[in-house]
């Protein structure tokens, strides 16, 4: 499953770049043509076929692996279409020709159809029930992820996206928190984390807002003093927030479309177990596809997250 889940998230990388304007779109290529070329390998390996690798690309899998070749085999779907991708491919990598929009609008189709054919010929499940979340190690976060779709199959979108905001919010609490580090935030924390609960304005004011006789109100200086310090812990917030993102390299705009689809999060720390508020607009309703972007954020985080602390080297007296 590990495998199928890595190939499904190639695969969806490859749509996020056909979406760029040129010519950054012209990479999707290259990626549609490896999420199949990865397929195929694995349909070798789990039909315990032997192909001929000097074989041309083509003849190599659809013939090697059809039923006339290969006892165990299967007829795979959408040989012209993958054909089409594999030229392409060849023909952008190796003579620079320049894919246009049409034409990646075409290889998009042709790999969707190809996965959605052929994935319940081979492995017996459809291609959009791969679970992406098998990629992921943060346990805690696979955990949310798991829920999160089962809930959103349940018909329970919204308690799926606030589960997805929830696992987000964990990973990068978790990231920045480091038991042996120096007062226990590691390098991407950017100081502690400001909690999003402090006081308002309003209620600044109510305190710094005395009159300085029985007679009369009292001076402005405490109003100006909390509103210039509800601005500056709202900028400071959001700027810890964005650095936390850049260091991890963490596409913004993502960021900011997922804190747009899903609900706000705070925490209530009143009870014995520490539980989370959600916070929605007035008809609030995502799509399939909003949800499905929001799950594919979070396991990008958890991924990018993991490749970080995998690279990272502790000081030699640890």
């Amino acid at each position: 499953m590990k495998n199928l889940a890595f190939i499904r998230l190639l695969h969806r990388q490859g749509i996020e770049q056909s979406l760029l304007p040129e010519p950054l779109s012209f990479t999707s290529v290259l990626t549609f043509h490896d999420a199949v070329e990865m397929f195929l390998i694995v349909t070798a390996e789990h039909l315990g076929a032997v192909v001929k690798d000097r074989d041309p690309f083509i003849k190599r899998f659809f013939e090697g692996l059809h039923p006339s070749s290969f006892a165990d085999g299967v007829e795979l779907q959408g040989q012209y279409g993958i054909k089409r991708l594999n030229d392409l491919r060849s023909g952008f990598k190796h003579t620079a020709g320049f894919p246009g929009p049409v034409t990646i609008a075409d290889m998009k189709a042709d790999t969707a159809h190809f996965f959605e054919e052929n994935t319940p010929r081979v492995f017996g499940l459809a291609f959009d029930d791969i679970d992406l979340a098998a990629v992921v190690q943060h346990d805690q976060t696979r955990t949310y992820l798991k829920r999160a779709a089962q809930l959103d199959s349940e018909g329970n979108r919204l308690e799926a996206m606030s589960t997805l905001a929830v696992a987000f919010e964990q990973l990068m609490t978790d990231q920045a928190n480091d038991a042996d580090a120096p007062r226990g935030l590691s390098v991407y924390s950017f100081g502690k984390r400001l909690s999003g609960r402090g006081l308002r304005a309003d209620q600044l004011e109510s305190f710094l807002y005395e009159p300085d006789h029985a007679s009369r109100r009292g001076t402005p200086v405490g109003i100006v003093w909390a509103r210039e310090h509800t601005q500056t812990r709202d900028a400071t917030q959001a700027l810890q927030e964005g650095m936390r993102l850049m260091v991890l390299g963490v596409d913004f705009h993502q960021y900011q479309r997922f804190t747009q689809l899903t609900p706000g999060v705070s925490w209530d720390y009143s009870k014995s177990e520490v539980t989370p508020i959600f916070a929605v607009e007035p008809g609030y309703a995502p799509n399939r596809e909003e949800f499905e972007f929001c799950r594919q954020f979070v396991i990008t985080v958890a991924l990018r997250i993991t490749e970080i602390n995998a690279r990272a080297v502790p000081p030699s007296w640890r």
